[in-house]
C-alpha cells in the first residue's frame, strides 16, 4: 500500500487532481453537490472514465458522512423518498452503461435537457403545487442514470427541487441525504462490477485530506450565504455542468 501511495503522490498527474479535488470539495461542501460536475471530467480526462468515478465515489462518501447525518434532522422524507426510489431502480442501468456503452448520445441527451431546465428556471418559472408520483419517480431514476454512467447525478434533482418552493436550507439538506443514499446504492453496485480495485482505493486515500479541508470550507460559506445568492450557484452550477458535458471538448 505504501509503493501504491508513494506512486500516487510522485505522478506527474496528482497535482492537476488535487487542485480539482480542492475546487470540487468547496462546491460540494457550500451546494451539497456539483463535486463530480467538476471532478469527473479533468480525472476522466487525465486517467479514464471509470477511474474517475471511483476516486471521486470513495473520498465523496468517506468525507461527507458527518454531513449527511447532520442534514437527516433537516431534509423532507417525503420528497428525498421517492427520488431516491428512482434513482435506486436507475442506478443498475448506468452502471452497466459506464461499463459497456459509448456515453456521447447520452451526453448530449442529459446536457441539453439540463440546460433546458436551467433556462426554464431562470426566467423564474417555479411549480406551484407538489409533483405527481410517477413524475417524481421519472426524475429520481434520470439522476440514477446519470449517476451510475457519469458519476453525475446533481442536476436533475437539484432543477427538481429549485422548481419547488422550498428554502435553501430544506434544499440543500434534501440533497445531501439523496446523495448519501445513492452512496449505499452505488457502492454495491460498483463493487459487484469489478470497480473498487487498490490503486484507486489508494488515489481517493491521498485526494481525501484536501477534499476534507475544501468540504468543511465550503459548509461554512453556505452559513454566509442569502437565499438568492444559494439558488443562483446552483443553478450556474447545473448549466456548468451540463455545458461541460456536451461532447463538443471531448
Amino acid at each position: 500500500m505504501l509503493e501504491l501511495l508513494q506512486a500516487t503522490f510522485l505522478d506527474p498527474r496528482f497535482p492537476a487532481l488535487a487542485l480539482a479535488a480542492l475546487v470540487a470539495g468547496l462546491v460540494r461542501g457550500f451546494s451539497g453537490f456539483g463535486a463530480a460536475m467538476i471532478f469527473v471530467p479533468v480525472a476522466a480526462a487525465l486517467y479514464s472514465p471509470q477511474h474517475a468515478v471511483v476516486l471521486l465515489f470513495i473520498a465523496d462518501g468517506v468525507v461527507t458522512l458527518p454531513l449527511v447525518l447532520r442534514a437527516l434532522k433537516f431534509c423532507a422524507w417525503r420528497e428525498v423518498a421517492p427520488l431516491a426510489v428512482g434513482a435506486t431502480l436507475a442506478y443498475p442501468a448506468g452502471v452497466k452503461l459506464l461499463l459497456i456503452v459509448d456515453p456521447v448520445p447520452m451526453r448530449w441527451a442529459i446536457s441539453l435537457l439540463v440546460l433546458g431546465l436551467v433556462g426554464l428556471l431562470a426566467s423564474g418559472w417555479r411549480y406551484g403545487r407538489r409533483p405527481n408520483a410517477p413524475g417524481t419517480l421519472a426524475v429520481g431514476g434520470l439522476a440514477g442514470l446519470a449517476g451510475g454512467s457519469t458519476g453525475i447525478a446533481g442536476p436533475p434533482i437539484v432543477l427538481f427541487w429549485l422548481a419547488g418552493q422550498g428554502m435553501a436550507p430544506t434544499v440543500r439538506a434534501n440533497i445531501m441525504v439523496f446523495f448519501g443514499i445513492t452512496t449505499v446504492v452505488g457502492g454495491v453496485l460498483y463493487f459487484l462490477a469489478g470497480l473498487f480495485t487498490g490503486p484507486r482505493a489508494v488515489g481517493s486515500l491521498a485526494l481525501i485530506p484536501v477534499y476534507t479541508l475544501a468540504i468543511y470550507a465550503g459548509a461554512h460559506a453556505f452559513g454566509l450565504a442569502s437565499e438568492r445568492l444559494y439558488r443562483r450557484l446552483a443553478l450556474g452550477l447545473c448549466a456548468l455542468a451540463a455545458l461541460v458535458g456536451l461532447p463538443l471538448w471531448s
